[in-house]
């Protein structure tokens, strides 16, 4: 199951359940998660997601309570200091706005918005969702939410916007942007596809890396030339699986910016062969695995076929977070955490698409 919680509204909507969709939307200080951070809370009370957990999701579990009964949008602020501290128990402290959006089966825009959304994200193509945050907002409200295509064709309107998109701009992270002398708020944010974890070789620590990826919010395509490691069985996480002999094993794929690539193959020869292919492209990350002497073996023999020692200087190797581990269960660890951390980082570094909005024809 996907961890995209675009995808999961979609599922649920589809399927005519009522969810309020909580965002931290604004923060200050140290909180337990960052902005942008989502969770789904459906009418059994059954939470999807996590915005930090503890005290922080037990009042917005309760108050989600009130939205389903209402059917209007809440901003809750939290000041995670003094008796809100105490109560959290936690030592961090912060203040942090929570919105809780409800989202309705009864509002068909908002169904076809969300199938949209889906589509984008499946298809790799992504956006740009604006979701007005304002106290009070009607769940069957046509005007909450709006979609902004890479081609800057929209989908939805928010009246108040509408004149207003050029300062979107700026948001280069998910973002609360305020138009004070509108007197209204709009919050901002990417919709993409799960990051795709292309993990070379079936082994023992590929078979914990490709369980921790997937509950982290990879999706993971596993290939190796050995169909009895290679399966279901060993993969019952993997999106895909593909045997193929490794001199082939690009075939399948196109390889973005976006891809996150792990060497982790049963010997030299296959990670050198594996390694000088992913550095013909562009991923996200390139980690192999292998001690410094196995590392310098290879890269030597890369260079005297002609790979600069540039493209060699951008692979993790040896891979992972040095936490000196050692078995195949701690090594995956190690690995996942600089999956995370990469991930991080882009995710910091990315800008939002052009917000230039098509004329309507």
């Amino acid at each position: 199951m996907t961890n995209n919680i675009f995808l999961q509204v979609d599922k649920f909507l589809s399927r005519g359940k009522r969810v309020v969709l909580a965002r931290i939307v604004a923060r200050k200080g140290s909180t337990p998660r960052a902005i942008g951070s989502k969770c789904i809370i459906t009418e059994d009370g059954t939470l999807v997601g996590t915005i930090g957990g503890g005290f922080v999701e037990h009042v917005v579990l309760e108050q989600a309570k009130d939205v389903f009964r209402e059917k209007k949008s809440h901003i809750h602020h939290f000041e995670l200091t003094g008796e809100d501290l105490s109560r959290a128990d936690m030592l961090c402290g912060g203040v942090l706005d929570v919105y809780l959006d409800p989202i309705f089966p009864e509002n068909k825009d908002t169904i076809d918005l969300f199938r949209t959304v889906t589509e984008l994200i499946e298809t790799g193509l992504g956006g740009t969702f604006l979701t007005l945050v304002s106290e009070g907002a009607s769940a069957l409200d046509t005007g909450n939410r709006m979609l902004i295509k890479i081609d800057g064709s929209t989908q939805g309107e928010i009246p108040e916007l509408m004149g207003s998109l050029e300062r979107l701009s700026l948001a280069d992270k998910p973002s609360l942007i305020e138009f004070p002398e509108l007197e209204f708020q709009v919050f901002v944010e990417s919709i993409e596809l799960d990051p795709v974890l292309l993990l070379f070789g079936a082994g023992h620590v590929s078979a914990f890396v490709a369980r921790l990826a997937k509950m982290v919010g990879f999706q993971v395509v596993v290939i190796d030339d050995r169909a009895e490691y290679a399966n279901e069985e060993r993969f019952p996480q993997a999106d895909e699986i593909h045997v193929l002999p490794f001199p082939r094993a690009f075939e399948p794929f196109q390889v973005t910016p976006d891809s996150y690539i792990t060497i982790l193959t049963r010997g030299h020869t296959s990670d050198r062969i594996v390694l000088k292919s992913v550095l013909q492209t562009d991923p996200a990350y390139i980690g192999m695995i292998g001690s410094l002497k196995k590392r310098n073996t290879i890269y030597q023999a890369l260079m005297e076929e002609g790979i600069p020692r540039e493209k060699l200087d951008r692979v993790c190797s040896p891979i992972g977070i040095e936490i000196n581990a050692e078995t195949p269960e701690e090594i995956a660890v190690s690995i996942v955490a600089e999956l995370i951390k990469t991930r991080a980082k882009r995710a910091g570094e990315k800008m939002t698409p052009s917000l230039v909005v098509k004329p309507k024809i």
